[in-house]
């Protein structure tokens, strides 16, 4: 059997490119607006900041959509040990930076370096990481390399089978970097049968779920959503939360068509920009629809067909009371808001194909049956009309919450992983 070349041959034709490949795709991504301008040197490998003393947990994801369960992560950890120190890192950019405000001020949040020598030699020599938890579904060699022969403690966290683009010249590439990591927590059992299937272990991996993605659950009066659940009764409603102008048209013809089977059907309608909700109603009563508009008090009587919700603040109430949450964006720009803001809450999540910064948390609602992806127009329609269902729209929102309580599971595996790590190294 001729043995592959596999990672060696991957590192040794990248370090023969070197910087100024790297250099160069960074400035095609920067004039793309795919790069923060100001932060290049980060993507070099040259840290913005000082590593701090002490113990560092370094968390590394695709995006910071991607790294939502990370706030909850270091919480938990820092009940554990606070004197840890944490270091979050993302792949790639996203300008509404949706993981930044929901750090704790004291975390460190870079991006890390593109894959090349010298810049992964840079950035690991200057943090130091204890502990790498890394949770991208995508691997990237030569930090991986460089953290490990570096001494840095490595976990494969929120794990599915890694992708491999760009490699397939170099066979065997995964399976060598896989060697690098201690442990795998696997987020369901058939990503940990692929992963064992690229030679992993089985006493070093378990399926356990993906990281708790940590957002408390929206607020709402409580006194007010059972007045409205009283007035609505066994009526059927459906919410598209966060709509974009775009949208709305789509929105309404999907209402119409849904409406022929389920008549008493009412579509709570919450505007991007909720300034423009009375405008909003005069253009659909203008069309024919019975509207009520809450920033002017109306209430979803049983003669209204839509209500407009634009008022700030509110979408808790909305999710308690739609089974079916729309997430507004995913059909033009992108997602606006965390689907696991409406599963949270019971709510049956449907989307359009632009996910945006949040693309693995729709990911995740799908593959364990609680989201419905639609195409088009006719999808969207074909999707409502299904998740209405009464024993549809229970059995997704079971199988939202599943994912839920799977998330607290394997943010405590985390852990444990973690601080049994730290103790094993003596720090």
């Amino acid at each position: 059997m001729v043995k592959r070349p596999g990672l060696p041959l991957y590192l040794v034709t990248q370090r023969l490119r070197g910087r100024s490949a790297a250099d160069a795709r960074l400035n095609r991504a920067v004039e793309a607006g795919e790069e923060d301008a100001s932060r290049t040197g980060e993507r070099r490998g040259h840290a913005a900041v000082p590593r701090p003393e002490g113990p560092l947990v370094w968390l590394h994801a695709g995006n910071e959509g991607e790294a939502l369960g990370f706030p909850e992560l270091i919480d938990r950890l820092r009940d554990e040990r606070d004197d840890l120190n944490f270091l979050v890192t993302t792949a790639r950019h996203d300008p509404d930076h949706p993981l930044e405000a929901r750090l704790p001020s004291d975390v460190i949040l870079q991006y890390a370096p593109y894959d090349f020598a010298r810049g992964a030699e840079a950035f690991v020599g200057h943090w130091k990481p204890d502990i790498c938890l890394w949770a991208e579904n995508r691997f990237e060699p030569e930090l991986i390399e460089t953290a490990g022969k570096a001494g840095t403690e490595m976990f494969l966290v929120d794990a599915r089978v890694p992708e491999r683009p760009g490699w397939r010249w170099v066979p065997g590439i995964r399976r060598a970097l896989l060697k690098r990591f201690s442990y795998v927590l696997a987020g369901d059992k058939a990503a940990a049968e692929g992963l064992m299937g690229l030679g992993v272990p089985s006493g070093r991996i378990e399926a356990v779920g993906f990281l708790q993605e940590g957002t408390a659950p929206l607020p709402c009066s409580q006194a007010e959503r059972d007045m409205i659940a009283e007035q609505l009764g066994a009526r059927p409603v459906w919410l598209a939360a966060g709509a974009r102008e775009a949208e709305i048209d789509m929105i309404v013809a999907v209402h119409r068509t849904v409406m022929r089977r389920s008549h008493r059907l009412l579509l709570i309608l919450v505007p991007q920009d909720m300034s423009t909700g009375p405008a909003l109603k005069d253009r659909l009563e203008e069309d024919g629809w019975v509207v009520g508009l809450r920033s002017v008090e109306d209430e979803p009587e049983p003669e209204v067909e839509i209500f407009v919700a634009d008022e700030p603040g509110e979408l808790g109430l909305w999710y308690r009371l739609a089974p079916v949450s729309f997430m507004g964006g995913t059909f033009d720009k992108g997602a606006l808001r965390n689907p696991f803001e409406a599963a949270a809450l019971g709510s049956a999540v449907i989307h359009g194909p632009l996910m945006g910064s949040w693309r693995e948390s729709y990911e995740r609602l799908r593959d364990a049956g609680a989201a419905w992806a639609a195409k088009d127009e006719a999808g969207l329609s074909a999707g409502l009309e299904h998740l209405l269902q009464p024993d549809k729209v229970a059995e997704v929102a079971t199988a939202a919450w599943e994912v839920t309580t799977n998330g607290a599971e394997a943010t405590d595996r985390v852990v444990e992983l973690v601080v049994e790590a730290l103790d094993r190294r003596g720090l």
